[in-house]
């Protein structure tokens, strides 16, 4: 199933009509609905559905976003399920499972997940990590991912161990009501999972509903950050493989037009399966004509599997 993520062209205060339009003609006949869709959002969206034809393939965490506290963070990490505080993993599993709600109501088969964060110190966070990446001194940036990679190994434990607490919760809830969890490839080094820990939780939970969902931009940053090699890390994990997220990337910066940038997406298509999912996840900065080329290009790939 080919698809594009309301991540697209969804703004706050959107009008819901126009933007299931536009999506409906980039030639595609299904969606995933992301993670800043609100609940009022998504009682406008669902009863047009029917009337413009559209699919539900997947829903993003947290769908619909959560409004009962104010966060300071992205929405995609509203609450994080690799939360230390049981306040927050609590908040985290409750609204994953609202997004499980979502799934059932629109028929949609599975819902993407972020997995949290390893807490690191300051002087290691993801910008400065970014920052010194960009700054064109490779040994300098070599000393600093040999420190981070280590830090993040000792430090992982209970960050690690609070998401499988989370996943036991989510698995079973979503499990009875037969959607699938797909537990998506990050960007940030810190954030969780990584390669190794993709492979344990896959281990732990498969037979429970747990899978592989693989963006590739975030995949792609992580080779260039010298973290993993993307195409073997896909290669992994395909056994468990559910869906993908399809965007470009240039440099660092990914969510960019699918065939734009220093990335060429084409490299991951060996890997595709007629029933995997695959959503064009380029934000706002990609035009329709880019979306357009992109879904033909898509399109003649499906054909071929």
């Amino acid at each position: 199933m080919l698809a594009i993520s309301t991540a697209w062209n969804y703004r706050p205060g959107s009008d819901m009509r126009q933007m299931l339009a536009e999506i409906k003609a980039t030639g595609l006949h299904a969606l995933e609905l992301g993670y800043k869709l609100t609940s009022s959002d998504l009682q406008q969206i669902i009863p047009l559905l029917k009337e413009f034809d559209l699919q539900v393939s997947s829903v993003h965490n947290f769908c619909p976003l959560p409004d009962d506290h104010p966060s300071p963070r992205h929405p995609s990490n509203y609450y994080r399920l690799s939360s230390l505080d049981e306040t927050e993993r609590k908040l985290a599993v409750k609204w994953t499972q609202e997004a499980v709600n979502t799934a059932v109501k629109v028929g949609a088969p599975v819902v993407v997940i972020h997995a949290g964060t390893v807490e690191m110190p300051e002087e290691l966070s993801e910008k400065m990590f970014k920052k010194i990446k960009t700054a064109g001194e490779p040994g300098a940036f070599d000393e600093l991912r040999q420190r981070f990679v280590a830090e993040r190994q000792k430090a992982r434990g209970p960050y690690v161990d609070a998401v499988r607490k989370s996943l036991q919760d989510v698995l079973f809830y979503a499990q009875d009501r037969n959607i699938k969890i797909g537990l998506e490839t990050r960007y940030y080094p810190n954030e969780i999972p990584n390669d190794q820990e993709i492979s344990e939780f896959l281990a732990q939970f498969h037979q429970q509903g747990l899978w592989y969902w693989h963006d590739v931009g975030h995949a792609e940053a992580n080779q260039r950050f010298g973290i993993y090699n993307h195409l073997e890390c896909l290669k992994r994990h395909e056994k468990q493989l559910i869906g993908f997220h399809l965007h470009g990337v240039n440099i660092l910066r990914d969510h960019q037009a699918p065939l734009a940038g220093d990335f060429d997406v084409r490299t991951v298509f060996p890997f595709m399966k007629k029933h995997h999912i695959k959503v064009i996840e380029s934000h706002g900065s990609a035009t329709a004509p880019q979306i357009a080329e992109a879904v033909a290009v898509f399109k003649k790939m499906e054909s071929a599997l």
